[in-house]
């Protein structure tokens, strides 16, 4: 199993459906990544996320090949 059919078949158990283009919302990423949601928008408002994010009006959104890389 590659690292993109894990990071699917987890998205899948949290019942999480990734946007066009592999996107999937910030909550959801930091899920993944095993950090807590608070820490995770703390760390993207000061410009230390460990990952490039997508914004969408005030939200932020994180391309599942970006957290494949960084896995």
């Amino acid at each position: 199993m590659s690292i993109e059919e894990e990071i699917y078949t987890r998205l899948q158990q949290m019942e999480v459906v990734p946007l066009l283009g592999g996107l999937v919302p910030e909550n959801a990423t930091a899920k993944l990544l095993g950090y807590s949601h608070s820490y995770f928008r703390q760390l993207a408002s000061t410009g230390l996320s460990p990952l490039p994010s997508v914004r969408r009006g005030n939200r932020r959104f994180y391309k599942i090949a970006d957290i494949s890389k960084f896995v």
